[in-house]
């Protein structure tokens, strides 16, 4: 037991209460940012699907790779998952002792039949349309492998042109996006990206540069 989860643990109750208040809509998850490969040490509730030892997701990776020591928490924003429910999420980051975060409890709750009933009514209503703002898509994995690559694939289906047809200032744009997600805090993302962009290592640190 490392020395993250002597504090992490004190969160298991917090996070047992939440879930049996809401109900079955609801999980709580708690990481440990000491290894993101399996960040997730406790989970309560099954909304997401995943499991002890799953890896942090892409929103909190890109969260982190924004200003990991001044990261505020953030709640009640709406993310979608792979499979189409839309949830309510909130994360509250841990400190240690030094005021450095270790990790951070999150509330999910699937919200998609509330808003299938807020539809209905709208429509009946004529209210104006709830789904103008789309809910950014997190992705909830059970292994890193399978994060990295929905990433990637979305990155470059964002820059639009295959692999293969690419230009330099093309490739230097998939890295600049795949930065900014926080791709490159995985560990062995610099060897995997040179591959798939057929270019050197040094590259890649160029165009990080």
């Amino acid at each position: 037991m490392n020395n993250n989860m002597h504090i992490l643990e004190k969160y298991i109750p917090i996070a047992d209460m939440i879930v049996d208040n809401f109900g079955t809509q609801c999980e709580t998850v708690i990481h440990d940012f000491s290894n993101i490969n399996a960040s997730v040490v406790y989970i309560k509730g099954n909304v997401t699907g995943r499991k002890l030892g799953a890896p942090i997701t892409n929103v909190i990776l890109k969260k982190l790779r924004q200003n990991k020591e001044n990261l505020s928490d953030v709640t009640g924003f709406k993310t979608r998952t792979k499979d189409g429910k839309v949830i309510k999420t909130s994360i509250s980051f841990i400190r240690n002792d030094l005021d450095k975060i270790i990790g951070c409890i999150g509330i999910n709750f699937n919200i998609s039949a509330f808003q299938d009933i807020n539809k209905i009514i709208s429509e009946f209503t004529g209210t104006d349309d709830l789904y103008d703002n789309e809910p950014q898509l997190e992705i909830y994995e059970n292994n890193l492998q399978d994060i990295f690559t929905t990433m990637v694939d979305m990155t470059l289906e964002s820059v639009g042109t295959p692999i293969i047809k690419m230009n330099r200032d093309e490739k230097r744009l998939v890295v600049q996006k795949l930065d900014n997600k926080g791709v490159f805090l995985m560990q062995g993302s610099i060897d995997k990206i040179s591959d798939i962009l057929s270019v050197s290592k040094q590259t890649i640190y160029n165009y990080l540069e």
